[in-house]
């Protein structure tokens, strides 16, 4: 297990935000914790702008994704990093590589660029990259 308490720094995919915001039954739990640790300052967090696009992609009234949007606007201690081109080239380096789709390589790009701890997902495959410590979030110890 790993305790996210010693970590300064991590990365976070999109798919904790969806699950965070949309409160996902089986998921909220851990991802209100990860998320109380960003309020209480005691964690920071980085996090690509393809997390925005997924996130207000999904098919929802104007009116949940307007909330949505706001929500992710007021995460602390988050920075959301615009592709540039130092994460562009890091981004096609870890596709050629790895073989993973555009934007999950364009997160780990920009965990990297923003040098975290760990790179927190619920995408298993993404664990076989190697220059990042890939967690699940079904693998965090908050205790």
């Amino acid at each position: 297990m790993n305790g996210i308490k010693k970590y300064k720094l991590i990365g976070i995919d999109s798919n904790l935000f969806i699950y965070h915001f949309e409160e996902n039954p089986q998921f909220v739990s851990a991802t209100q914790l990860v998320f109380n640790q960003l309020s209480d300052g005691n964690l920071k967090a980085a996090t690509s702008i393809i997390s925005v696009i997924e996130i207000l992609s999904y098919p929802l009234p104007p009116k949940i994704l307007k909330q949505i949007e706001e929500s992710f606007q007021l995460v602390p201690n988050l920075t959301v990093y615009d592709v540039d081109g130092a994460i562009a080239k890091e981004a096609a380096k870890i596709r050629r590589k790895h073989g993973f789709r555009l934007p999950d390589a364009i997160q780990l790009a920009t965990a990297k660029k923003a040098k975290a701890d760990i790179f927190i997902t619920n995408d298993r495959s993404l664990r076989q990259f190697k220059s990042l410590k890939v967690v699940l979030i079904t693998e965090l110890d908050f205790l």
